[in-house]
């Protein structure tokens, strides 16, 4: 995909838009039951769009019927959304129906809300032409905001990502849990609501693989008992790292989370 403006996407974030569309693919070959609704993508801290955008370039082939929904809090980043998405359809990259397919939308993934943004929940809710329509998803995927305040300010995050990104879109507001850590309060309300939405592929982007194995170990907490669940973390293959260029230990991962049927 094609983009203009700033975006809080690696290359790595391709890799795992990549991997998140051939899950989608595989789960769908494997489900026996037929469904006339559309393949419902929620796209959250959805920044420029270019997740988005990609994976309907990858699904739409696959899908006739298709719902990505991208979610941020941050009216600069949805209208360079936007941007990307006719810039996109312009060259040839999108098929033309991706107009009706993709939508962006202001929430507050943590918050409860303001005036001029809504709760994430509120506006899930308003999605839904039916008020008895299931709310099911069947990926959830997210780049959220994950360097800490401090690494941010230390030097430890490069000097370009600094100067170049907006801050809102690498760190979170502080958080004081004794569950888990400020720079990992989005996996915790993104997995929570995730669980709700009854997800079955959630694909978190993660800063390394410290924070991919606190993530993991955030899902074994929050799930119960009872549900049923894989989470790991991806690539940690040998093969894996090396088709996609990924170091062995540094680096950003992401974790997946499956429900299983």
């Amino acid at each position: 995909m094609s983009s203009v403006g700033y975006a809080n996407e690696q290359p790595e974030t391709e890799s795992y838009t990549y991997q998140a569309a051939r899950l989608v693919c595989q789960v769908a070959a494997d489900d026996k039951s037929k469904s006339e609704r559309p393949l419902r993508i929620i796209d959250l801290c959805t920044g420029t769009g270019c997740i988005s955008l990609l994976l309907h370039a990858l699904l739409a082939p696959h899908f006739q019927n298709l719902s990505i929904t991208g979610i941020d809090i941050s009216p600069r980043a949805l209208w360079l959304a936007q941007k990307n998405l006719r810039h996109n359809l312009q060259l040839g990259q999108l098929a033309p129906r991706a107009t009706t397919d993709i939508h962006f939308h202001r929430a507050d993934v943590l918050g409860k809300g303001d005036g001029s943004t809504p709760p994430i929940k509120s506006l899930l809710r308003s999605l839904v032409s039916n008020p008895s329509e299931h709310t099911q998803c069947d990926l959830l995927i997210s780049n959220p905001p994950y360097i800490s305040r401090a690494e941010f300010r230390n030097g430890t995050t490069a000097r370009s990502v600094r100067l170049f990104e907006p801050e809102l879109a690498l760190v979170p507001s502080d958080s004081i849990s004794e569950d888990f850590r400020s720079e990992d309060i989005f996996y915790h309300r993104i997995i929570t609501l995730a669980y709700e939405l009854e997800t079955k592929i959630i694909v978190l982007e993660c800063g390394d693989m410290a924070q991919a194995q606190r993530v993991v170990a955030l899902h074994k907490r929050l799930v119960s008992k009872e549900s049923k669940f894989s989470a790991g973390i991806w690539p940690t293959r040998e093969r894996d790292l090396a088709e996609y260029g990924f170091h062995q230990t540094d680096g950003s991962r992401c974790v997946i989370i499956q429900r299983l049927s």
